[in-house]
C-alpha cells in the first residue's frame, strides 16, 4: 500500500475554518469544537483537562508500535477579530489589519489532516495521543498545567517552530524574567531638586550598565517595559522595569541575570536610593542529543516526506519546553509559517502541505 497523502483542498478548508474563529487565550473553545467535529469520522475519544487542553486518543490499527504525541496550540498571540484572509496562488495571508494565526493553526490543521488521511487510507499505524494546548502564546499556560500521566506517549512532537518545514529544534533557551521597582525620594523639581532622589535616574543608570541585546551567540537580554514618575515638577520617587534574559546555557543565563541584578544594586547605591527585584524562572533550556528517540523519528519522518531534516537552535519558546521539563522526550518541528506575531504573517500552500505530510510520516514511521 502506498503512503497516504494529504488531501490538499480539505487541508486548506480546515486551515481557513480554524483561522476564521478568534481563539485568543480564553476563547479556545471555538477551535476545540471545530477539531472535535472534524475528527468525528476517525472515532477519536476526546477529553478536556482542568485547564482546558483538548486531549484525544487514537487507537492503533494493526500495529504494536509505541505511542507518540502530536501537539499544536489552539490560541493566537493576539486577537484575530475582524480577520480578512487573502488566499492567492502562493499561500494565505491577511489584509494587514490583523495577524493571521498560522502560529499555530497550521499545526492544528496539519494534525487533523494527518489523522483523516491515514484513516481514509486504511494504513496501519500505532497509537497516537493528540494534545491541543491552550494559552501557549501568553505563557505556556496549557502545557505548564498538562499532566503527562493523562496520555500514554512519552515521545512527542510540537508543530510550532516557524519556517521552514524540515527544521528540527535541537537547542532551545532557558528564560527568566526580572520585575524591579526602584525607590528614590520625592522633592519639588523647581525649588529643591537637591532634596530628591530620582528613581528614574537609578533605573536609567542600572539599564545603562547592563549587558543587553545579543550577549553571545546563545544569550540575549532585553528591557521590555519601564514606567515611573508622577509629574514633570516632581523628582520621581518610584520607577518600575520589566526585563528578560534567555540563553541556551543555564550557566550563562545565571551569569547574565547576576550581571543585571548587580547593575541595579550598584545604581541604587550610587544615588542613595534602593531597589527591589524578583527573578522569575520561565522555562529551562533543553538540548536534544544524537540518539534522542524524538530526534531520530523526526528525521526519519521528514526524509519520508521527501525533504532533508535541518537541526537548528532557537531563541524562542514553545510547549516543547514544558513537555521536556515534565520528562517527555519532545521535539519542536518547523511548521512553515512566516512572520509570526506580525500582521505580515503568511502561510505558503506548499509548506502547509509538507507539514501535513510530515505529520503523516511521524505516525506511520513510529
Amino acid at each position: 500500500m502506498s503512503s497516504p497523502e494529504p488531501a490538499t483542498d480539505r487541508l486548506l478548508k480546515t486551515f481557513l475554518t480554524l483561522l476564521n474563529v478568534d481563539t485568543y487565550h480564553g476563547d479556545e473553545d471555538r477551535a476545540v469544537a471545530i477539531v472535535q467535529d472534524l475528527l468525528k469520522p476517525a472515532g477519536i475519544a476526546f477529553k478536556r483537562d482542568q485547564i482546558g487542553n483538548l486531549i484525544g486518543f487514537w487507537p492503533a490499527r494493526n500495529s504494536d508500535s509505541e505511542p507518540i504525541m502530536l501537539n499544536a496550540h489552539l490560541d493566537t498571540v493576539q486577537s484575530t477579530a475582524g480577520l480578512q484572509t487573502e488566499v492567492d496562488d502562493e499561500g494565505v495571508g491577511t489584509d494587514g489589519s490583523t495577524i493571521l494565526g498560522a502560529d499555530d493553526k497550521a499545526g492544528v490543521a496539519a494534525i487533523v489532516e494527518a489523522v483523516l488521511a491515514i484513516k481514509a487510507s486504511g494504513a496501519a499505524h500505532g497509537p497516537v495521543d493528540l494534545v491541543f494546548t491552550v494559552g501557549e502564546d501568553v505563557g505556556h499556560i496549557g502545557s505548564k498545567a498538562f499532566d503527562p500521566a493523562s496520555i500514554a506517549a512519552n515521545v512527542g512532537f510540537v508543530l510550532d517552530a516557524g519556517s521552514p518545514v524540515g527544521n528540527v529544534v535541537t537547542e532551545a533557551p532557558g528564560a527568566r524574567r526580572i520585575y524591579a521597582e526602584f525607590h528614590g525620594r520625592a522633592a519639588h523639581a523647581g525649588i529643591e531638586p537637591e532634596a530628591g532622589i530620582s528613581a528614574i535616574s537609578i533605573m536609567s543608570r542600572a539599564i545603562d550598565n547592563m549587558p543587553l541585546g545579543r550577549i553571545d551567540p546563545g544569550t540575549v537580554a532585553n528591557i521590555g517595559t519601564v514606567t515611573g514618575g508622577q509629574a514633570a515638577n516632581i523628582v520621581a520617587p518610584h520607577a518600575k522595569m520589566e526585563a528578560q534574559a534567555r540563553s541556551l546555557s543555564e550557566q550563562r543565563l545565571d551569569e547574565q541575570i547576576d550581571a543585571m541584578c548587580r547593575a541595579m544594586d550598584a545604581a541604587a547605591d550610587h544615588f542613595g536610593g534602593s531597589v527591589e527585584y524578583e527573578v522569575i524562572p520561565f522555562v529551562r533550556a533543553y538540548r536534544l542529543e544524537a540518539g534522542n528517540p524524538a530526534l531520530e523519528l523526526a528525521d526519519r519522518a521528514i526524509r519520508a516526506a521527501g525533504i532533508k531534516p535541518n537541526h537548528v537552535p532557537t531563541g524562542g519558546g514553545s510547549d516543547a519546553h514544558e513537555f521536556n521539563a515534565k520528562g517527555m522526550t519532545t521535539a519542536c518541528l518547523g511548521a512553515g509559517y512566516r512572520d509570526a506575531h506580525a500582521v505580515t504573517e503568511f502561510m505558503p500552500h506548499d509548506q502547509l502541505r509538507l507539514l501535513a505530510d510530515v505529520s503523516i510520516q511521524l505516525v506511520l514511521n513510529a
